[in-house]
């Protein structure tokens, strides 16, 4: 396919939205840039969610629905395959887009030298009356060092992403059963630099219905499996090396893998007395006391 630098692609996953997608539709179909494609992957909704989507009949919005139930990463990917611009971002099916994002993103990212390979807006955080502005403003001696110390973002959070980068890194890792986001920018963040804009130009909308409960299980799964590429890279750093082996002590237990998170529990370097008491406690709390008792101990005591 002929791949335009005049162009944009927006990719949403969809899953029942059927009820809310049209905000999101909507609020893309309003850009003031109006030379995008709009990709919605329904993943096997079971509500009326293909319906809504393929009632809107702008030329641009192209609907496709995956052969079976694959998960958000699957259906990124999808489109990606899809995309017939250079410049890809994405969409959540519960946010929307300020008027002004595609075209504000691809006037920062056009003409940024091929090292630059994505960027991201500011973004509204939204929690019914609460309506919370937030940017990321990262600095550090390498973009690798930056993501691996202070990951702020992830593909619903106003990313834009040259086509080049999928090119060469690949796509989402659709093995993993949650912290996909982290590992893409883990690897992506290696080989890429980034820009940005302060301009909060999404919306993103917080609330119990609206989001997947946190699995530390999965989430431990997940890390289990690709920080092992990492720690080449964290092991030269003492304060990674707390952030990650500390992590990875307290995730294992929610597998549960008990020896695997004392392995870790027994590397975490400490650079204070407090430090070291603080993580003695957090490693006991697992260690002794049932998993959903330490684990509420452990959000209260991280809070």
């Amino acid at each position: 396919m002929e791949v335009k630098d005049s162009k944009m692609t927006v990719i949403m996953p969809v899953y029942n939205r059927g009820n809310i997608v049209k905000k999101s539709v909507d609020s893309v179909l309003d850009q003031t840039f109006k030379n995008f494609e709009l990709l919605i992957i329904d993943d096997c909704s079971t509500d009326d969610t293909w319906e809504v989507i393929t009632s809107f009949k702008d030329p641009r919005i192209k609907s496709y629905k995956l052969a079976k139930n694959s998960g958000a990463a699957a259906a990124r990917n999808y489109g990606i395959d899809k995309s017939t611009s250079n410049y890809i971002c994405f969409l959540d099916s519960d946010d929307t887009l300020e008027r002004d994002f595609l075209k504000t993103s691809l006037d920062v990212l056009r003409d940024t030298p091929p090292r630059v390979g994505f960027m991201w807006t500011g973004r509204n955080i939204i929690t019914g009356d609460d309506h919370q502005p937030q940017s990321w403003r990262p600095s550090g001696v390498s973009s690798y060092q930056i993501f691996l110390k202070h990951i702020r973002i992830g593909t619903g959070a106003g990313i834009t992403i040259k086509k080049q980068v999928f090119d060469k890194c690949g796509n989402f890792n659709e093995n993993l059963p949650a912290a996909e986001d982290t590992e893409f920018f883990f690897r992506i963040s290696q080989q890429f630099d980034f820009t940005y804009t302060d301009r909060c130009l999404i919306n993103i909308y917080k609330s119990g219905s609206s989001r997947l409960s946190r699995s530390y299980k999965s989430i431990a799964i997940a890390y289990n499996s690709f920080l092992k590429d990492h720690f080449g890279e964290i092991d030269k750093d003492p304060e990674l090396k707390r952030i990650y082996y500390y992590k990875m002590m307290w995730l294992n237990f929610h597998i549960p893998d008990p020896d695997r998170a004392k392995e870790y529990y027994n590397k975490i370097p400490s650079d204070s007395i407090l430090d070291s008491v603080k993580i003695q406690f957090i490693y006991g709390i697992y260690k002794f006391l049932p998993l959903e008792y330490a684990s509420y101990i452990h959000g209260k005591f991280s809070s």
